[in-house]
């Protein structure tokens, strides 16, 4: 197994199959009212306390989800990738929305209404099971990141958060990944102020692990990167 399908296995939802090769019958259900739209970057998707409408998966673009702080903060817990679903959880658990979705980046958004959801569900055995293991396994992927909080230096958090945010942003291609994110959400992420972030990506430059463009970061020397992780 690669440093990079430990760190999925430990940090990402992996849930990108969730509507796969279901029976026909229930992916008509699913698709019947089923629209796409597209949101900004910034543009809420759903907000913490709303009533849960239906499920979203992303088709394009990156998703961030978050709680707010006491002050007014974001703690990003989360990005979602293409293909990845978000909202399901308070549609099972018949629940207010617990955190908020925003598009990182400008975004291509599926919708599934509740009921059609639901429906679904109740008539499939197979993503009944799929959801199960699902939610077990993001239930493994929180206390990863409480771990990664709770253990880890800042500097350390912030090298671990690149190496993820690497994985989210990689597109199959030979090119060098770009990992495109404001240094206020990479400071959410790693759970710092704003101007610790910057001083890190100072020093790993400096350190010839990454290099900067604009918001743009690319990752130079990975496993260099592992390494101040302390990953392994």
């Amino acid at each position: 197994m690669t440093i990079n399908d430990l760190l999925n296995n430990h940090y990402s939802f992996n849930n990108h199959d969730l509507l796969k090769d279901l029976p026909d019958a229930v992916c008509k259900v699913l698709k019947t009212n089923m629209v796409t739209a597209h949101y900004k970057a910034g543009e809420s998707v759903f907000s913490e306390g709303q009533k849960p409408k239906g499920v979203y998966r992303v088709r394009k673009g990156k998703v961030k989800k978050f709680t707010h702080t006491n002050f007014g903060t974001q703690h990003i817990f989360y990005v979602c990738k293409e293909n990845e679903y978000l909202g399901y959880h308070a549609i099972l658990s018949q629940e207010l929305y617990p955190d908020s979705a925003v598009a990182l980046l400008d975004s291509e958004i599926d919708f599934i209404p509740e009921h059609d959801f639901l429906k679904a569900v109740n008539s499939s055995h197979l993503l009944t099971q799929r959801l199960l293991k699902n939610l077990s396994h993001e239930f493994r992927v929180f206390i990863n990141a409480t771990k990664m909080l709770a253990k880890h230096t800042v500097r350390e958090r912030a090298a671990l958060n690149l190496l993820i945010l690497e994985s989210k942003f990689e597109n199959g291609n030979n090119n060098q990944t770009e990992i495109i994110i404001n240094r206020d959400d990479l400071a959410s992420m790693v759970g710092t102020a704003k101007e610790s972030v910057v001083r890190m990506l100072k020093d790993f430059k400096e350190e010839q692990l990454i290099t900067t463009k604009r918001s743009s970061i690319f990752i130079q020397d990975y496993k260099g990167l592992v390494k101040v992780g302390n990953f392994l």
